[in-house]
């Protein structure tokens, strides 16, 4: 694994326990893993660990940054691949194993801690983010609040306000997305199961008529085949959705509301779990979602810098990486989490009134409610941006509304891999010959290598 160094204060106690806990700790994503990795030192930084790769030759002045909220980033397939094109890279494992105890701000503390960290290191000039899957949110939300301050996190449209911790926070010199979710709250608003009849999904009961895996609604059992729900099912669903999130924010408010009045069961905090939410309509409905309404890079085999056009989505249901199924939302393992109030407000809440569904849309949802949003974070940074998506996983939508919604960046891309999967490799099960397809890994991460070199 790494440990093959370390700073000498440590105690061998403390890096023994490191050993293990890198050696056991599951990544949240599959394929997060490398098969291979280069050496690495490990880094205590803030509450994460993470695996330091020196750089080298002409790019070795540039370094990355990685982080997940939950998933082991430490030898995450980004890092690998980056640092073997000679940039040199801090890739962590955050403090927390289940999103329900996610912390946001204390998040940002410690990817500040990482570009710090880099900045102090000989020879590294430029730090760049990289924000992968749900590290795109936390990424964005970084940098935003680094160029601009705090006010760009306490607002009064923010239903959890950011606290002054987060002042000074340095700055990365770029941020690099790479399928990057819309946001945590967004993520968890798009997956509650609206069929239940209790908000905090914490039962067996459901509505059958609003149920996502009836096949009298539309599901289709077999995931190489797009379920087909109406659109009158589909407008229902999703507002059914924004109403159970809008039941748990307001629960979790009055709860928070009676701990600060000195009214609730503790002082501080309190539990509130979650479950039934496995269970994301676009996951089954491939319509939904599914192309891009401009036209941006598409980069395949034959067009590795890409050739402009708009963007489908090759997907099928089974493509997903994330279970959205019936077995994983009625069980605890597949949906569960266990947030407490705090945790909730930090993760999980925003305001979605409208949300609503269309081929290229997400519409309805107030961005700015949440300092996870994606959407609105990459607005306020003006630092360079490559934005890359890939187009047999389901994020190629949100992906354009990040690059149209960073209006402050005078220095930004758009790209998108066909036919690769969330983990950057070819999709097996789009109906796609492989040679159509190529070595998505390679693609991705020559054109990210590209980029930054061309910039740093």
């Amino acid at each position: 694994m790494l440990l093959n160094a370390y700073r000498q204060s440590l105690p061998a106690a403390a890096v023994t326990a490191m050993a293990l806990l890198l050696a056991v700790v599951p990544a949240a994503l599959p394929g997060v893993q490398a098969a291979t990795a280069p050496s690495a030192t490990v880094e205590l930084l803030g509450g994460m660990i993470a695996g330091f790769y020196q750089g080298s030759g002409v790019n070795g002045s540039t370094a990355i940054l990685m982080l997940h909220e939950t998933s082991d980033f430490i030898n995450a397939l980004p890092c690998t691949q980056l640092n073997q094109r000679g940039y040199a890279a801090l890739c962590g494992k955050s403090q927390y194993t289940n999103q329900g105890e996610v912390n946001w701000d204390s998040l940002a503390q410690d990817v500040g801690a990482g570009v710090k960290f880099l900045r102090s290191q000989p020879g590294i000039q430029h730090v760049v983010l990289v924000g992968w899957s749900g590290g795109g949110a936390i990424m964005s939300y970084y940098q935003n609040v680094a160029e601009n301050g705090v006010s760009a996190c306490n607002d009064s449209a923010k239903l959890d306000p950011c606290s002054s911790n987060l002042a000074g926070l340095p700055k990365a010199d770029g941020v690099i997305l790479l399928d990057a979710i819309p946001g945590l709250a967004f993520s968890n608003l798009s997956a509650w199961d609206p069929s239940v009849n209790r908000s905090d999904g914490l039962t067996s009961h459901l509505n059958p008529d609003l149920y996502l895996f009836n096949p009298a609604n539309g599901y289709n059992t077999d995931q190489t085949q797009s379920s087909t729900y109406t659109p009158t099912f589909i407008d229902r669903y999703t507002l059914a959705q924004a109403d159970r999130e809008a039941d748990l924010v307001n629960q979790a408010e009055k709860l928070q509301q009676q701990i600060a009045s000195g009214e609730g069961d503790l002082t501080d905090d309190m539990l509130f779990p979650t479950a039934h939410d496995a269970a994301r309509i676009w996951q089954q409905d491939t319509s939904l979602i599914a192309h891009t309404k401009g036209q941006y890079l598409l980069i395949t085999p034959t067009s590795p810098n890409g050739a402009v056009q708009q963007i489908n989505s090759v997907r099928t249901p089974a493509a997903s990486v994330v279970a959205s199924s019936p077995q994983a939302d009625d069980s605890w393992a597949g949906s569960g989490k266990p947030f407490t109030v705090n945790t909730f407000m930090s993760t999980s809440a925003i305001s979605a009134p409208d949300y609503q569904l269309t081929a290229d849309s997400i519409d309805g949802v107030d961005w700015s409610s949440s300092n996870t949003a994606t959407v609105s974070n990459v607005a306020g940074i003006s630092a360079p941006m490559l934005m890359m998506s890939m187009t047999a996983h389901y994020w190629v939508v949100p992906t354009e509304m990040y690059y149209q919604a960073a209006e402050k960046s005078t220095d930004k891309t758009l790209a998108y891999v066909y036919g690769a999967i969330h983990t950057f490799t070819p999709c097996t099960v789009c109906g796609i010959p492989a040679s159509q397809i190529g070595d998505t890994v390679t693609e991705t991460f020559n054109y990210a290598a590209s980029w930054l070199a061309s910039r740093f």
